[in-house]
């Protein structure tokens, strides 16, 4: 399987933590022709977005959340849809909150990046709605070992990149620790960082993202 993808993306994170703990091999490769917007990666995924699968059939799939689909139907072992149903509904209340309530303000803070013309009202906006994303998340994080329950899900898969990239929002807009007022989430992250396979992958994105800025 191909995946092409770049290691400084959360969204390309997710994919890469369900390959890792499928144990799956794959090659990860930049978008061929020089980017996303080239016609060669426009006829394999006409979205123009990373990441896409391209397995070895040659079927291409696109969006992380339908990657990791795939990867858990076609390779089922070990599952990442919880065998519990409680855990399977805290597993989609955590990806929902998330990507309901706090992803859409992160998008809208990453656009307010430039200081000199960013507009301070909106970001102060946008701060309180993801701040609101986070206190919701919280509330079904599970005080677990991982996110909803006690095996890995696609929960973790979302979630682990999600509050990395709240590193990056906390860090550019000078802001304490996000996940300061939720227990929940905060534990999480400390657990999820020990874990071989998530602390890999926390660890080679968080290096990809601070080289990428570095060198602006």
């Amino acid at each position: 399987m191909i995946l092409y993808a770049v290691t400084l993306s959360p969204f390309a994170a997710r994919v890469r933590l369900a390959l890792r703990v499928k144990t799956l091999d794959y090659a990860m490769q930049p978008p061929p022709g020089g980017g996303t917007r080239s016609p060669e990666f426009l006829a394999i995924n006409p979205i123009g977005k990373l990441p896409v699968l391209v397995t070895d059939d040659g079927l291409a799939i696109a969006e992380s959340e339908t990657i990791i689909d795939y990867l858990d139907e076609r390779f089922p072992a070990p599952s990442l849809l919880p065998a519990d149903t409680g855990e399977r509904v805290r597993m989609r209340n955590i990806i929902r909150s998330f990507e309901l309530y706090a992803t859409p303000a992160m998008s809208r803070l990453f656009k307010q990046m430039d200081p000199v013309t960013r507009d301070e009202a909106t970001v102060a906006a946008e701060i309180a709605n993801w701040r609101n994303g986070l206190a919701l998340t919280d509330r079904f994080t599970a005080d677990a070992p991982f996110a909803a329950g006690g095996a890995i899900s696609k929960a973790d898969c979302i979630l682990l990149p999600s509050l990395l990239l709240c590193e990056v929002v906390a860090q550019i807009f000078g802001l304490d620790d996000p996940l300061a007022d939720c227990p929940n989430l905060a534990g999480y992250r400390a657990k999820a960082r020990r874990h071989p396979d998530m602390g890999a992958i926390w660890t080679e994105t968080a290096d990809a993202l601070a080289a990428m800025r570095a060198g602006k």
